[in-house]
């Protein structure tokens, strides 16, 4: 109900207004009924023509409103002073249909005084009332109402582009989801084919030996023992094989921790609405693998801290390699722990995985919760070197 009111209020105060200019105007003839009708009846035609031009559209409205002129200046005859009110309320429908806006040119109705004899002072207050609520209605309503709608489309196209926004992410993330698991799969699948095609031939031709000497050793005891010296070099050199696929097949584990933290991180802007970021150094390569493990491990570890304990809205991690040293921060905005905090399982994992490759851990929590690591590159790169040869 009160957004019919609202809606149609302007209708409701031209429809007022008309009905207590016509009952001022029969009023005013009380001693003549048969004028006091007309007047009435005038002013019934005029009351109806002007609602019909507010609630109609099209070549109705036009009609209406031709409807409504004339019923303002019949009325102008019968009773001047109500009849040039009339007319003021036509002169104003009019051009606001034409969309000219020129209000103020409804003083010159005041000129119909040469003809009639009306009242100046309730007219021009009458007018000067006209103005103001066609100027309120036409202008400044319209303009807000205008002003409304574009704000109500430009919110719908916004939640739209949201939407798609949030689409083409998950779409996304599918996409890096899958491309990192058949990049693994197909890892898997070279090793199981370098295996098969480097190894399968010489462990069978070796079993075959090993079952030929089994026979052999007792009536050719020499020649079991050729065969088996055949079968343990031939071991030997599948086992060099071994150790070359391995070094040549081994998947990479810094591209394989990388797309691990890349995933956690838009898990928790998936799942949890977390703004994430993770930098990385140019010069990553030089990072050593075992380095890289204890990287993605403390990650997880962090991250999975903060979603716990933090209610942090951004979790930032920063990997930067400073000479000998790479330098990593886990930081995130959440309460932190000003009055202090001891280390639980989670942490004390951490020290100790820095400490084995005598690094060095450091956790601020008087803004957010920040870890810091130092883990040396050099000794690392030396240690993977000695155990590759």
């Amino acid at each position: 109900m009160a957004d019919h009111l609202r809606k149609h209020y302007f209708v409701i105060v031209k429809a007022l207004g008309v009905l207590a200019l016509a009952i001022s105007g029969t009023m005013g003839f009380i001693g003549d009924t048969d004028r006091a009708g007309l007047v009435f009846l005038a002013s019934a035609v005029f009351l109806f023509c002007t609602v019909f031009t507010e609630l109609s559209g099209g070549n109705g409205r036009r009609v209406a409103l031709a409807a409504e002129v004339i019923a303002s200046l019949g009325s102008f005859f019968l009773s001047p002073l109500i009849g040039v009110c009339y007319m003021a309320i036509s002169y104003l429908d009019v051009v606001a249909e034409l969309g000219i806006a020129f209000y103020v040119g409804v003083l010159a109705l005041l000129f119909l005084r040469s003809f009639r004899e009306i009242d100046m002072m309730i007219s021009i207050a009458v007018m000067l009332f006209l103005i103001v609520i066609y100027y309120q209605h036409y202008k400044i309503i319209r303009r807000y109402e205008t002003d409304y709608r574009d704000n109500i489309l430009q919110e719908s196209k916004l939640k739209s582009d949201i939407a798609h926004s949030q689409l083409a992410y998950k779409a996304e993330l599918n996409k890096s989801r899958l491309q990192h698991e058949n990049e693994l799969l197909e890892e898997k699948s070279r090793i199981s084919q370098a295996l098969h095609d480097k190894l399968g031939h010489s462990i069978n031709g070796s079993i075959y030996q090993l079952e030929a000497a089994k026979v052999l050793i007792e009536k050719d005891p020499d020649k079991s023992i050729s065969i088996l010296q055949a079968v343990i070099d031939n071991m030997r050199g599948s086992m060099d094989e071994i150790r070359v696929i391995i070094r040549n097949e081994r998947p990479d584990r810094k591209r394989i921790a990388l797309k691990s933290m890349q995933a956690l991180l838009e898990e928790c802007e998936e799942k949890y609405d977390i703004k994430t970021t993770l930098q990385v150094s140019e010069d990553n390569d030089k990072i050593p693998e075992s380095i890289w493990e204890i990287i993605l491990d403390n990650t997880f570890e962090a991250v999975t801290n903060a979603l716990k304990y933090s209610s942090c809205s951004e979790i930032a991690i920063t990997i930067t390699l400073l000479g000998e040293v790479v330098r990593v921060t886990i930081k995130d905005n959440g309460r932190g722990a000003p009055s202090g905090f001891e280390d639980g399982m989670g942490i004390q994992g951490m020290k100790n995985r820095v400490r084995k490759v005598r690094g060095y851990l450091d956790i601020e929590s008087e803004n957010g919760f920040a870890i810091n690591m130092i883990l040396p590159v050099r000794m690392a790169q030396k240690e993977e070197t000695d155990g590759a040869d």
